[in-house]
């Protein structure tokens, strides 16, 4: 239960009505909002320096958030404490300290709109409940947009609710990349470790040590464990500075009485995110101009609408360009005149106004949209601004908790957390469509790693090491890798690293670093396990596609492999080096040989599912690379995928580059000690045999390894 304060009784008791009369209209409530934001404009710069936002607002906030909710105010608090002790460390300014501080007091802004029935529920969220909660967040946050809260300030709430990669189906730019920064990065740990201390209705309050061991758990993907780590050095050093800010330290009696301006102070910025609520429920983006024609909001679904983040749009002045509106038919001419926009139009005439149009995204991509512009009028009918409200006819956009986080998991790998084989080809799609639009001019390479002798491991510790080999794996990559580039799980012990803006030499270099690095780490969580893994590199070329970039690495990865492991193999050295004989080991199964021009190769793949269900994934994948059944008996089975061209030379694409696979099944049963139980190992057995006149060896693995690591995916459920 809460504890009311004195002033808060008083509050709630029969009481006379106020001085003045509060408007509810929603152009009453505009208007008063730009009336604020404007003395906030020019309060901001009164003093000798510029303020992230003027203090008198400040305290206004801040004492309309201790009437709300006194112990959310004290979290608040916390972390901004424990926010601007860690970027201490980590040598942040003094100026971007003071970011993060206001940041942190003001990140749940969006509690002054919402019920009492909600705010001081003693229980968990509903998925329902916590999309109502965050949907005040965003519209606390555009408040504060038009309060001309620092920009900076104002990016970090705007990304707090993202994870490491930028996902958040709030927040979407088509083709973008969302590079989170570090702020949010800082606030999100210093928010779940002060949740995670703070006992709830519903659970106690953890330990330091507790929070510290959960949030590592999950860093990689939500937080990011550089701060996890700083947060535990800053703790151990000052963290007695939190215990002045417990609510056992809380005097509500020396509370003093809450008068009625700051009572109508409160009811006033409810009241604006009670609108602003009702904009960020109804539609999916919104933009409100002020008199000058100057952005005072830019809501969170306007940059998936218009391409463009709100860092590009706040403090500066309404362009014709930023929201490209055009008929939904050719007969209607578009016009670029700026007197013939909506916007124009409202300001003109002082009439709203309803319509549909296309609103173009990004180059030809446009959305069928609603458009609904109304005119912000003051005393005299007077235009004071103008809202926009925008509605995506094609789809819905708000969606519930739940529909994200099975989005979210559905674009994942449940293993790692890391890009699935999905995610991480429409995103290096995306970026390669970039690539050859930019004619040569840029840059972009492919990471190809494997785990070294991995099923040694899973045959030697059980495939619950082997899974956590793959965990710490992919928990070191995202840890040694830039926030701009891609990291993926490709099938089994496989993963890709896409590196925008990076050439051949720097991104050898990475995959070297990584290297070393896992050859350094304790992967695995058993001290007497060594990890390694092998790399290829590849760059991208004019006209490549995303198969023929990987597929490069893809070949780069089998030299490496096949020269001894734990090397780097880059797409140089595959043009120019002669083959190297793989003289891999008995354990691997894996052969490639030449006689008399023609090359064999080998392998074996290991599955969980019964032989019948193995054969009809089988028959997928023949249906999928177009192949043809020689020969079928039991147990085995002949394929021939591809045809050689008129002089039986191999071509440059797969469907001219012949092949015969030879597949037989085998079901074995064993233990590895008397003591462990039987298992049972479904075992496919593949030997492809080339066709035609090949140019090299090279080429062969390569064709070899592409269809093996089909294949494997097909059989795998990878």
């Amino acid at each position: 239960m809460q504890t009311l304060e004195p002033g808060l009784k008083a509050a709630i008791a029969p009481a006379a009505p106020p001085a003045v009369l509060m408007q509810t209209d929603t152009n009453s409530v505009l208007f008063r909002l730009l009336s604020m934001g404007e003395d906030a404009r020019r309060n901001q710069y009164a003093g000798a320096e510029r303020q992230l936002m003027p203090r008198e607002l400040v305290s206004t906030i801040l004492r309309a958030m201790r009437m709300r909710d006194p112990a959310g105010l004290l979290h608040s608090q916390r972390m901004a404490v424990i926010s601007s002790g860690v970027a201490k460390l980590l040598g942040w300014t003094d100026e971007q300290r003071r970011q993060l501080e206001i940041a942190a007091i003001l990140h749940e802004i969006g509690k002054l709109g919402i019920p009492d029935h909600i705010l001081h529920k003693p229980g968990k969220l509903s998925s329902e409940e916590y999309d109502f909660v965050l949907q005040h967040q965003h519209a606390g946050v555009s408040m504060l947009q038009a309060f001309h809260t620092d920009p900076t300030v104002i990016a970090m709430l705007t990304t707090l609710h993202h994870d490491l990669s930028g996902s958040n189906a709030h927040m979407e730019v088509p083709g973008q990349p969302i590079d989170l920064p570090l702020g949010p990065r800082i606030l999100a740990v210093a928010d779940a470790y002060d949740s995670l201390n703070t006992v709830k209705p519903y659970r106690r309050g953890m330990t330091h040590a507790e929070s510290i061991t959960t949030l590592l758990e999950k860093s990689g993907r939500r937080y990011d464990e550089n701060i996890v780590r700083t947060l535990n050095r800053w703790y151990e050093n000052e963290g007695s500075a939190l215990f002045r800010l417990t609510e056992s330290f809380y005097d509500s009696d020396r509370t003093p009485e809450i008068s009625q301006e700051h009572r109508d102070d409160v009811a006033l910025l409810s009241q604006f995110i009670g609108v602003l609520f009702q904009f960020q429920h109804l539609y999916d983006g919104f933009f409100l101009l002020d008199a000058r024609e100057n952005y005072c909001i830019w809501s969170d679904g306007m940059p998936s609408l218009t391409g463009l983040p709100v860092q590009q749009v706040l403090r500066r002045s309404w362009q014709t360009a930023d929201v490209l509106l055009a008929p939904l038919t050719d007969e209607q001419a578009t016009s670029t005149e700026r007197d013939d926009t909506l916007v124009a139009q409202a300001i003109r005439s002082g009439r709203s106004s309803f319509t549909s149009r296309l609103c173009r995204v990004s180059g030809t991509s446009h959305l069928k949209v609603d458009v609904y512009t109304m005119p912000i009028t003051g005393p005299g009918q007077k235009v004071a601004g103008v809202m926009q409200l925008l509605r995506n006819k094609t789809g819905v956009r708000r969606q519930t908790r739940e529909v994200v986080e099975l989005k979210i998991a559905a674009m994942r790998d449940p293993l790692t957390g890391v890009a699935n084989r999905g995610q991480l080809e429409s995103q290096l799609r995306h970026l390669m469509e970039e690539f050859n639009a930019q004619d040569g001019t840029r840059h972009l390479s492919v990471i190809f790693l494997d785990v070294d002798h991995f099923k040694r491991i899973n045959d030697t510790h059980g495939h619950q090491v082997g899974d956590q080999v793959l965990v710490d794996l992919a928990r070191l990559l995202q840890h040694e890798t830039y926030s701009a580039e891609v990291i993926g799980r490709y099938g089994g012990e496989e993963f890709v690293i896409v590196c925008p803006d990076t050439d051949l030499e720097s991104a050898v270099r990475r995959a070297e670093r990584l290297r070393v690095s896992i050859m350094k780490s304790s992967i695995g969580g058993m001290s007497n396990l060594s990890v390694t893994s092998s790399f290829g590199v590849a760059t991208g070329r004019r006209n490549d596609t995303v198969k023929s970039l990987l597929d490069r690495a893809d070949a780069c990865l089998y030299n490496a492999k096949a020269a001894g492991r734990n090397r780097t193999c880059r797409e140089s050295d595959l043009d120019t080096a002669t083959a190297v004989e793989p003289g891999l080991g008995e354990e691997e199964k894996i052969r490639i040989s030449e006689s008399n021009g023609l090359f064999h190769f080998s392998d074996r793949v290991e599955v969980s599912t019964s032989l019948e269900i193995t054969a009809m994934k089988l028959r997928a994948f023949i249906s999928e690379h177009r192949g043809v059944v020689v020969d079928q008996e039991k147990g085995k089975m002949q394929i021939r995928l591809g045809t050689p061209g008129f002089f039986g030379h191999w071509g440059k694409t797969t469907a001219r580059q012949p092949v015969d696979l030879r597949i037989s099944f085998e079901t074995t049963r064993n233990a590895r000690s008397p003591h462990e139980k039987i298992r049972t190992h479904r075992l496919v057995t593949v030997e492809i045999h080339s066709q035609g006149k090949v140019p090299g060896m090279d080429h062969f693995a390569a064709r070899c390894l592409s269809l093996m690591r089909d294949l494997k995916a097909f059989l795998q459920g990878s």
